[in-house]
């Protein structure tokens, strides 16, 4: 994958621990116990002002049937701060066929709140250092990868509440995936959720990309496996 020069002059700019990152536009299909159950897009843009990730999610009878309405937009707005990335806002919005709910979060890192905003009501909360959200902790991952840390622990919020993240970089190896065989770099999440495990594997080059996140509970095993690499 080749990295714009436009990009690569913007990258300059921000920290070393992040200019290994690259742009990059991927399809995901999502799946639950070797069940098919949707697709999901990513798209990731680097200015000089920090970065915008993007998540379109459909699930699989839409792939069909255009005419459904039942799909998922995420997107989150942010900069980076020594090395990490640091949200300011995230955005989240559920298309069913009664209607559109949204939900926003907005991160004000210099008063330390995180004001939670949806369609009928809007609550502020302790902002706590380091705070992820759905999209930016994959973010903070790929940055991960890179550096000289080992692992990285934080809060990450969503829109089932807050919990905290450790991420641990593991093995090494190439591994299988729909593009062929590809070297990889495994990161383990934990959390403070009892009863899941998750492991996300990057591609050791191309700016980090994932190429697999797996997700365990008790009542099975859903799998995010990249598929398909877009232009940026």
């Amino acid at each position: 994958m080749m990295i714009p020069v436009r990009a690569c002059l913007l990258l300059l700019l921000l920290s070393p621990a992040v200019q290994a990152l690259e742009p990059f536009s991927a399809i995901y299909e999502l799946s639950f116990n070797g069940v098919k159950k949707g697709e999901t897009h990513f798209s990731l843009i680097l200015h000089k002002d920090g970065y915008s990730f993007e998540a379109f999610t459909q699930p699989a009878d839409q792939l069909v049937e255009r005419d459904s309405k039942d799909e998922i937009m995420e997107t989150s707005h942010g900069h980076f701060d020594n090395g990490r990335p640091e949200p300011d806002s995230y955005y989240y919005a559920l298309r069913s066929a009664s209607g559109t709910s949204m939900t926003e979060f907005f991160f004000d890192w210099k008063k330390m709140h995180l004001t939670l905003r949806s369609d009928d009501k809007q609550q502020k909360f302790i902002l706590e250092d380091g705070t992820q959200d759905r999209l930016s902790y994959l973010l903070r991952a790929m940055v991960l990868l890179d550096s000289h840390q080992q692992e990285a622990r934080f809060p990450r919020v969503s829109l089932e509440g807050s919990e905290n993240i450790g991420l641990k970089k593991k093995l090494q190896k190439y591994i299988s995936t729909r593009l062929g065989r590809m070297l990889a770099r495994e990161i383990s999440i934990t959390s403070d959720r009892p009863g899941i495990t998750r492991s996300l594997w990057l591609a050791a080059q191309h700016g980090g990309i994932p190429l697999l996140l797996t997700q365990k509970n008790d009542k099975g095993t859903v799998r995010m496996e990249l598929v398909k690499i877009e232009a940026p």
